[in-house]
């Protein structure tokens, strides 16, 4: 075993000396021919870079990638400025060669730093650039210095740090796992202390602290496991909320007499029998009441349920006619699943790896906005999907984020006509069509808005 991981040493270095030395100097820059279009190449390297940026290029070479990058800025320079075509083609040329080696380098830090890479991904999923913003930044640094590392051909420190990162965002994933289940009930237990919990509800007290302490041994040996983990939340925050209610009870109580405690309890005692009567009395009632309605005549009823279903699916089928002469076909597209709309917003387009909405894309969001009025009350999901480039952390971040802009615009413009309305980020797990091409991936970036009728007229459309 010692031989085969020595073998392996020796032909990944003997690898990487070679990578080295064809990484000495700058890129071999490969100019385009004459012929070439300097606009078409440029939106070429730029979607490129869009698409580096969500495979995470950036942090994984940081220097060639921000020298594509500046590359791509001073084309857009020399194109807005006319430069002759031959220079600004070798400007883009020079993108070109050092995103080339962006990739090569990723590849590499791929292959050697995975480990670290996919601890990076655990991490961001835990939510840990919220919860510990500052140490995440803190990480991603000593990450991009380890990429850095290999860019500058220092391997030896790269690998010597690889150990040590990938407990940097485990730690940081656990800690942030143990931070979003336990901050809560330890927070209530901290209020019940204060108000006297120790004196007052020892018992209470101890019970709710083993049962936070049980819930961070949890997490810490089955950080993965979410139904375990939600069980062990659920019963450190009941134990903490009763711990907190107990002690107020408790210290409410001391300041009665004996007589008064013992009045207190006669008189709920009291009321717990007049409503144990009360309801012996409402269950008879009820009883006899179901007894009632069971011998009307169902037929009636059955007739009548007949022909509302049939008035509410001449509305719906109207009303659906109307959104989807609403939009153009280059616009979106308009389906009836049953009692539920759906419009796919092919003309919402988004900055590559953003989630800002562009003014251009306002018409079509009013057009969706005079469709959710024309509906009444509604209850409406905004979906947003994406390719399958990039991570899929960060597909489901960015496919969230994206739901939630429209979702935001869609409020902001409500005036009262939605009755709920959420956004929510599916990544890559919904295609339409293929990953593999171009047009399929395009396809697949997408935004979904779902109405579903409710309200004064739910009899009308609910299912």
């Amino acid at each position: 075993m010692k031989f085969t991981n020595k073998l392996k040493s020796i032909l990944f270095f003997t690898m990487l000396i070679g990578w080295m030395c064809a990484c000495s100097r700058g890129p071999v820059v490969q100019d385009f021919a004459a012929t070439a279009s300097p606009n078409d190449e440029y939106v070429k390297l730029e979607k490129d870079l869009g698409e580096a940026f969500d495979n995470q290029i950036y942090i994984l070479s940081p220097q060639n990638y921000k020298m594509a990058q500046r590359s791509l800025k001073r084309a857009k320079k020399s194109l807005d400025k006319q430069e002759t075509p031959k220079e600004t083609l070798h400007i883009i040329a020079e993108g070109r060669a050092y995103f080339n080696r962006a990739v090569e380098v990723a590849k590499q830090i791929h292959l050697n730093l995975k480990d670290v890479i996919v601890a990076r991904d655990q991490a961001i999923m835990a939510s840990a650039p919220n919860i510990f913003p500052r140490d995440f930044r803190n990480a991603d640094e000593d990450f991009a210095e380890a990429t850095s590392d290999v860019e500058n051909k220092d391997f030896a420190r790269a690998l010597k740090n690889k150990n040590s990162l990938e407990l940097e965002y485990l730690d940081l994933e656990l800690q942030s796992i143990k931070q979003a289940n336990l901050r809560q009930p330890r927070t209530i237990i901290a209020q019940a202390i204060k108000e006297g919990a120790k004196d007052l509800a020892p018992g209470s007290l101890a019970a709710a602290e083993k049962n936070v302490q049980d819930l961070e041994a949890l997490i810490t040996i089955n950080r993965h496991d979410i139904n375990l983990i939600k069980e062990g939340n659920a019963k450190a925050q009941k134990s903490a909320d009763h711990l907190l209610k107990i002690t107020r009870t408790a210290k409410a109580g001391k300041k009665l007499s004996p007589e008064e405690i013992a009045l207190r309890m006669e008189s709920a005692q009291e009321i717990v029998a007049d409503k144990q009567g009360q309801i012996m009395e409402k269950d008879y009632q009820l009883r006899n009441r179901q007894k009632e309605i069971v011998k009307q005549d169902t037929t009636i009823k059955r007739l009548a349920d007949k022909n509302v279903t049939l008035e509410s699916e001449k509305e719906l089928n109207r009303r659906f006619e109307e959104a989807r002469n609403e939009f153009s076909e280059s616009e979106a597209e308009v389906y009836k699943q049953g009692n539920t709309l759906l419009i796919r917003l092919k003309g919402l387009r988004f900055p590559a790896a953003q989630a800002a909405l562009k003014a251009d894309n306002y018409e079509l969001l009013g057009k969706v906005q005079k469709v959710l009025k024309n509906f009444g009350k509604s209850a409406v999901t905004i979906e947003g999907h994406t390719d399958s480039t990039g991570g899929k952390a960060f597909n489901k971040r960015l496919s969230s984020e994206r739901a939630f802009a429209v979702r935001e615009y869609l409020l902001s413009n409500a005036a009262g006509e939605i009755t709920s309305i959420k956004a929510v980020g599916y990544d890559y797990q919904k295609p339409l069509a293929t990953n593999k091409t171009d047009s399929g991936r395009e396809q697949n970036r997408r935004v979904d808005v779902i109405i579903n009728p409710v309200g004064p007229s739910e009899k009308e459309f609910v299912r």
